[in-house]
């Protein structure tokens, strides 16, 4: 009696449960034609403790360039030389890289905020599918890795892993807040090297010849499709007003691929349209301090950097990030609080005896508090730590 009493409360409460959710959230919506594709159903879905959104679209509306794009996954001659050990079977494209660009590269350059992690060397094991598929969905990108560059350097989303807006609901630009170089990258959190708008550097590295009139690709997205460029250099190969919201569209063999933005903000891509390929890239190597712990989450402070260089003393390699320091609360090693401390030096880091970078003083006052961990136990005899040092 009773069990057939709950069982009629249940039939009753899902129904409204159901029409209270749709009222609050939302289920379906329709809209107009959005950058030449037909958007007819969208939903959300929860990836990582954020929203994401999948589009249903209508494919037959995607556009279509006047000329073929270059297939060449299996080609090394699509890839700079940093890319080692290609090989291909009958679904996969299999390569190596060490996560970082041609040395001619301005490496960190140009930022005026930073986590203070450095570029380091890395093992990565990548794999490209040599027959990508529609998802029958536009996924929305979210922060890390959406592909892989040709030189072997991770295409990230153009958002740091900051609080979303409470408005828009997206989390702050890399751009907007100073975090990348000249090229379009940073390090991260796993000292991994990495572009999160269009890799400028690498494009002008492969030039016109490559990038407008060969064709060739600049890298993949995580769904396999293969991301371009063209237009970069010839304005006679802009096809921006024929993109999808995807920044994708079909060549004239009916091919699907992404093309990016060549004036700022060098969007490389919006959302994914195909079938997103599990796994990814992992830091391989790990820095430590003093204590044996990892440098994962370091403070970000406004930092000009002028240049990266790399010294190396007997075995001992250092990394050194020159510039300027701008503090708005800054303790001293005599405990003095300095307001707006500017000073020229070096975030370095050289073994887990040897570094030097900003750290959160225990010190407790109105707003933080920033002072510079000196380790210098290790460092070699060469090394002028006059140099290098704040706070001296």
């Amino acid at each position: 009696m009773h069990n057939n009493l709950k069982f009629k409360l249940i039939l009753v409460f899902i129904p409204i449960l159901c029409f209270s959710l749709i009222l609050v959230f939302g289920c379906t919506t329709k809209s107009d034609k959005l950058k030449g594709s037909q958007i007819t159903k969208t939903k959300s879905d929860k990836l990582k403790g954020g929203q994401i959104t999948k589009t249903k679209t209508d494919f037959s509306k995607i556009n279509k360039t006047e000329f073929p794009i270059k297939s060449c996954r299996c080609d090394l001659d699509c890839y700079t030389d940093e890319i080692k050990n290609l090989k291909c079977d009958k679904k996969w494209a299999y390569f190596d890289s060490n996560g970082l660009p041609d040395k001619s590269h301005t490496m960190m350059k140009g930022i005026t905020r930073t986590n203070q992690h450095i570029p380091l060397e890395h093992d990565y094991h990548k794999k490209i599918t040599l027959n990508p598929k529609f998802d029958g969905y536009h996924i929305d990108t979210e922060a890390g890795a959406i592909g892989i560059a040709v030189n072997g350097v991770p295409l990230f989303s153009p958002y740091t892993q900051g609080a979303r807006h409470p408005e828009t609901g997206k989390r702050p630009h890399t751009l907007d807040v100073g975090e990348l170089d000249e090229c379009g990258a940073h390090a991260g959190r796993g000292d991994d090297y990495h572009y999160h708008i269009a890799p400028k550097c690498l494009i002008e590295e492969m030039g016109i010849e490559q990038i407008d009139h060969e064709k060739k690709p600049i890298g993949y997205a995580r769904d396999g499709f293969p991301i371009h460029a063209v237009g970069w250099f010839d304005p006679k190969n802009d096809i921006e007003i024929k993109l999808d919201v995807c920044r994708g569209i079909e060549d004239s063999n009916g091919s699907y691929f992404y093309n990016v933005q060549s004036v700022p903000k060098w969007d490389v891509i919006n959302c994914y349209t195909g079938m997103i390929q599990k796994g990814g890239l992992k830091s391989t190597v790990m820095r430590k301090d003093k204590n044996g712990v990892l440098f994962r989450k370091m403070i970000p402070i406004k930092y000009e950097f002028s240049d990266y260089v790399i010294e190396e003393y007997g075995e001992q390699k250092c990394h050194f990030l020159n510039g300027n320091a701008n503090i708005e609360k800054f303790v001293t090693k005599n405990g003095n609080i300095i307001n707006n401390y500017q000073k020229n030096g070096a975030i370095f880091y050289c073994s887990p005896m040897c570094y030097g970078y900003f750290i959160q003083s225990p010190i407790r006052k109105k707003g933080r508090l920033v002072k510079y961990e000196f380790v210098k136990d290790d460092c070699s005899k060469e090394l002028n730590l006059k140099k290098v040092q704040f706070d001296d």
